[in-house]
């Protein structure tokens, strides 16, 4: 009988660990881990893209915990969907007099322990099907997801 026991607490132990998904989202829904590498999202809007459609601006913090230098867009590989379509990415510039664009910062380098405002931007196919943001590592060894109801942006 204490066998049988101990094996349903163990069933229960890793099924609770399973249905949290290994990565924190009992304690922050809006905290995402792969690795070393942490993004909270902070938020997100919906704007005119650089072509005047719909476009999702999504900002995140991104934390570098790892011990080298590394920017978002390579530390955490990522797939924006909408329904059953992938997201395709859009330009959004800073200013209609500048030519930089809201996502560089994606690119920028963040040294250890350091932080960085990122902001991720793709075009919408409507305003009303949810988003959700998938990522993972380079071996999808590790994954996480958010998903962003665009009803709650109007």
């Amino acid at each position: 009988m204490k066998k049988l026991t101990a094996i349903i607490l163990t069933a229960i132990m890793i099924f609770s660990f399973a249905a949290c998904d290994g990565a924190g989202k009992d304690e922050d829904p809006n905290l995402i881990k792969i690795g070393d590498y942490q993004a909270v999202y902070k938020g997100s809007e919906i704007v005119k893209d650089s072509d005047g459609n719909d476009a999702l601006v999504a900002t995140y913090d991104y934390t570098n915990n790892s011990k080298e230098a590394q920017s978002f867009e390579w530390s955490m590989y990522y797939t924006v969907t909408q329904g059953d379509a992938e997201l395709e990415y859009t330009t959004i510039f800073v200013s209609e007099d500048s030519y930089d664009t809201l996502d560089e910062s994606t690119r920028q380098d963040v040294a250890p322990g350091e932080s960085l405002e990122v902001k991720m931007t793709y075009k919408l196919n409507d305003l009303t099907t949810p988003v959700e943001i998938k990522f993972s590592d380079l071996f999808e060894s590790e994954k996480d997801s958010l998903t962003i109801d665009l009803t709650s942006l109007k």
